[in-house]
């Protein structure tokens, strides 16, 4: 947005994205080969309406969106008054929009077992369409993934579970100019790089819990 440097958002999803891709890599080069392709993709006009994403998605014939197993999602993953928000693939929590496809559920309850084993408390949110996932689940792709909050304000539970202010938003810099470096809260940023590459590591590999 013109408002605000982007560091937030959502230049901590795409670093995370370049860390993990990077070891990846790293992991691969000698040799070692994954079990299944792995794409990385960084959207282009998600503010003005997901641009990227959906032209990406309409652009796939049936059998490309097929052979497409699972999305994840990383938008705005080191908000400085962050809460650790998984999106509900099941509808467990039973707000706003309806369960994610077939697989969604198994996405989310991988993440929340790799939150629960850090010890790192966590909470549901919503499939409402506001980031790059929404056109890939409109598509029967099963989807998945981690933020950290924007303009929304952080309840009192999360704030006695996880540190920082209840009742003020999850990221005060949102669309602004106070999305800089300096507003980055590192250690939620770091948990959920750690997220991504669980992850991408677990799927890489082994597709079998998608039909847990």
């Amino acid at each position: 947005m013109p408002e605000g440097p982007g560091i937030n958002d959502n230049g901590s999803g795409s670093a995370g994205l370049i860390e993990v891709a990077e070891k990846l890599a790293k992991e691969t080069k000698g040799g070692k080969k994954l079990t299944n392709k792995v794409r990385f993709a960084w959207w282009s006009a998600e503010e003005l309406g997901l641009l990227g994403s959906d032209h990406y998605v309409k652009t796939l014939t049936a059998k490309q969106k097929k052979n497409i197993k699972l999305y994840l999602n990383f938008d705005m993953i080191g908000s400085p008054n962050g809460a650790e928000l998984v999106y509900d693939g099941d509808n467990s929590d039973n707000t706003g929009s309806g369960p994610g496809p077939k697989g969604s559920a198994q996405i989310e309850g991988l993440i929340n077992g790799f939150l629960d084993k850090k010890k790192v408390p966590h909470w549901g949110t919503d499939f409402d369409g506001r980031s790059d996932y929404g056109a890939f689940i409109a598509n029967g792709i099963p989807a998945g993934g981690t933020f950290t909050g924007a303009e929304g304000l952080k309840t009192e539970e999360q704030a006695a579970k996880a540190g920082g202010k209840a009742g003020q938003p999850y990221d005060p810099n949102y669309h602004a100019a106070g999305d800089t470096l300096k507003n980055i809260d590192r250690k939620i940023f770091a948990t959920n790089i750690d997220v991504i590459a669980h992850a991408v590591g677990t799927y890489a590999h082994d597709l079998r819990s998608l039909k847990g």
